[in-house]
């Protein structure tokens, strides 16, 4: 099977993440305020000798190739946070059309790819109604052909599974 749309990877510009990287990037999605001095502290505890600088210089560049954010868990949040999944029609560009008008709606992560689903898009509002309003706006695209929808209750972050070392 072809997949339009696959991004090629040359070697030189693959991101390449290490034990190192992914011991810093744990240290800060479990503190994003950890002072670069108490990194290199707690990587001395995986025998990681590291200064403070070089831990700088690290996290400077994962932040240079890395989208990241960090999201109270949804029992903290005064909002809710969605994820809704769309089929396009089987038209050209259906797919991109419903891409760019869902990037200029209240989402905050749209994403295009292959699979069951043509794309999915991650959204916070401060109410079920308010997500209501978003789903009705989807939903009357054109070229979409389904909408399912799944409001976050809970979440558990395993950081060791999302930044494998290979």
């Amino acid at each position: 099977m072809q997949y339009q749309n696959m991004p090629s990877h040359d070697k030189d510009d693959v991101l390449e993440i290490d034990e190192i990287d992914r011991r810093i990037l744990e240290i800060l999605a479990n503190d994003p305020r950890s002072p670069y001095a108490d990194i290199a502290d707690e990587l001395a505890n995986y025998d990681i000798d590291m200064s403070s600088e070089g831990v700088r210089r690290r996290v400077t560049s994962l932040l240079e190739n890395m989208t990241s954010f960090f999201l109270p868990r949804p029992e903290r949040n005064s909002w809710e946070i969605v994820l809704i999944t769309i089929e396009t029609i089987d038209k050209a560009n259906s797919k991109q059309e419903v891409f760019e008008a869902m990037a200029n709606m209240d989402f905050w992560f749209v994403a295009d790819g292959f699979g069951t689903i043509d794309l999915y898009g991650i959204a916070t509002a401060e109410s079920n109604a308010k997500i209501d309003d978003l789903l009705t706006q989807v939903r009357a695209l054109d070229s979409v052909a389904e909408l399912d929808y799944f409001i976050e209750t809970d979440r558990n972050v395993n950081i060791r599974n999302y930044l494998p070392v290979y």
